[in-house]
């Protein structure tokens, strides 16, 4: 059955080692040194490091290279949808998997926000309790420092004034100029969102996220990290293919991966040494519980029933009001209302004892997609409350006995929002209005962000931990139950922190990749173990 490529894609090749689709025996190497599923956030930091070792790197993506004028919602429109349920309302078709199924993956699309997580976020046991699940990584924030450094250079992402500051950026809109005026009249500490965009490139022409950045001010991973890849001969990225299942020849490693090519239904096996898992905590739950194997008969990595369990999409919703002034006030701002998309953030509520549990979460500016002035008498204002969600085993990604049109299981996602988070986001929500009127708006309104339908903040379901009963991966990313199988998408964290995460996937995507593009294991040929020890302590995913 072939199935016609969507209008969206773009026909040509990023570089010379870009392929789409599978297009014969010449376009592939029979086996590969690293293949890496998955081409965003992680997928592509991941694929770097392999790279610029001299390793023969292979990066599978199920979408395609986007044509610059596709938008959000169309890519979306094309998403396969899980079958959702909360436990209330029952199975429905409504939830999606994914962020976006596309090169470059959610990054094409995000705003760019890329907060640190807090030392907290790495052990909040003092607060934070799941029952029959850990809640404390097997890292600490201290071991993702110089990572950190590393990204946030190569993404350009601002530095945040210190705590205490009281002078605002002089690049602020006017609606994030009027919260941070209102937070230090609360008593708050704003702060700059750091943001992954190049300044000297941005004209504020987009608030970012419902469409593509065709100036490569925002730092999405095509533009900052795959284009410059992209001649390279160690490289091969092939779009237009999905990762069905890992095949085994032997109880501790993975030797195979088998493709499906989207347009054309053909199938084909290609073979690696190593194998790194970066299609966010949906998709790669589903591909190791897909991956059933006579060593494996419940899923690689699944020999405790770990696979899938402890999904956490963060709580989030938004709220907006209205500032009485004149439309002509916002027109000559230098700014104005236009992008990016966040400018102002306030932490104040992170840890807060008046929270039920003592954990609050991040209040930040986020603007409505379109950016041109609204029809409202006055100045939006709009600002959205993320908290992390506790995490639980009853939370999973599971397989569904139904078929998608290519004959693969679909993807069932259990979700229910503990009642101590509901409790949680009512007060972030009363601190969101309150900051707000302190703004001066009026006809303050909530927004649902609709989280339980499939947030683009996917965490937990190949958890990270010590032991392998309770956890799936270790504190590298590697499956316990293999050798040569990694992890470095958000599945890997125990617990989801309360911050926008895709930085800090990134950089444990840096630190784990960094690791094993140094360690001889996955040299393919003695050329290329001898350019992996030269690259050794040089090796940069800039």
């Amino acid at each position: 059955m072939k199935f016609p490529v969507p209008g969206f894609i773009r026909r040509q090749a990023l570089g010379t080692s870009h392929v789409h689709g599978l297009a014969g025996p010449d376009a592939l190497y029979d086996s590969y040194d690293v293949v890496v599923v998955g081409s965003g956030a992680s997928g592509a930091i991941a694929a770097s490091e392999f790279v610029r070792a001299g390793l023969r790197t292979l990066v599978l993506e199920e979408g395609g290279w986007l044509r610059p004028d596709a938008a959000n919602a169309l890519v979306d429109a094309d998403a396969e949808r899980a079958l959702a349920g909360n436990g209330e309302l029952g199975w429905s078709t409504r939830g999606w998997p994914w962020s976006t199924r596309n090169l470059g993956g959610g990054t094409v699309f995000y705003g760019g926000a890329s907060f640190r997580y807090t030392d907290f976020d790495f052990d909040p046991r003092a607060r934070i309790t799941a029952e029959g699940l850990h809640v404390h990584w097997p890292i600490t924030g201290a071991d993702l420092a110089a990572s950190y450094d590393e990204i946030e250079a190569l993404l350009h992402v601002n530095k945040p004034s210190p705590a205490g500051a009281k002078d605002r950026p002089a690049s602020l809109g006017l609606p994030a100029e009027h919260l941070w005026q209102a937070a230090q009249r609360l008593g708050h500490h704003p702060l700059a969102t750091p943001l992954a965009i190049d300044r000297q490139r941005c004209d504020h022409c987009s608030l970012c996220i419902s469409a593509q950045c065709d100036r490569g001010a925002k730092r999405d991973v095509v533009q900052a990290v795959l284009k410059p890849l992209a001649e390279s001969p160690h490289l091969t990225l092939l779009t237009g293919v999905k990762a069905l299942s890992l095949q085994q020849e032997s109880a501790r490693k993975v030797s195979a991966v088998q493709c499906l090519d989207l347009s054309s239904g053909t199938t084909r096996v290609i073979r690696g040494r190593l194998f790194v898992l970066a299609c966010n905590a949906i998709q790669t739950a589903a591909l190791l519980l897909r991956s059933q194997t006579s060593h494996a008969p419940r899923g690689i990595g699944n020999e405790h029933d770990m696979v899938g369990r402890g999904l956490c999409m963060k709580l989030s919703e938004y709220t907006q009001g209205v500032v009485a002034m004149d439309p002509e006030a916002v027109q000559r701002h230098p700014i104005g209302y236009r992008g990016p998309f966040s400018g102002v953030s306030v932490l104040d509520h992170y840890l807060d004892e008046r929270c039920p549990t003592g954990v609050g979460g991040l209040i930040y500016e986020t603007k409505h997609d379109e950016w041109q002035p609204m029809e409202v008498p006055g100045l939006l204002l709009r600002v959205e409350t993320i908290l992390a969600d506790h995490p639980s085993a009853a939370n999973r990604v599971r397989l569904s006995s139904e078929r998608d049109r290519w004959g693969l299981p679909r993807l069932m996602i259990d979700y229910r929002t503990d009642a101590r988070d509901a409790a949680r986001l009512e007060y972030m929500c009363d601190r969101s209005a309150e900051w707000l009127r302190a703004a001066g708006a009026d006809a303050i309104q909530r927004e649902p962000s609709q989280y339980v339908m499939g947030s683009t903040h996917l965490h937990g379901t190949c958890r990270a931990g010590t032991d392998p009963a309770s956890s799936v991966v270790d504190r590298d990313g590697r499956v316990h139950s293999v050798e040569n199988v990694h992890v470095v998408d958000g599945s890997y964290m125990p617990y989801p922190g309360g911050l926008n995460p895709t930085l800090t996937i990134q950089a444990n995507a840096l630190r784990i990749a960094r690791g094993l593009a140094r360690a001889p294991a996955t040299a393919h040929s003695a050329n290329a173990l001898q350019t992996a020890a030269a690259a050794q302590g040089t090796a940069s995913c800039s």
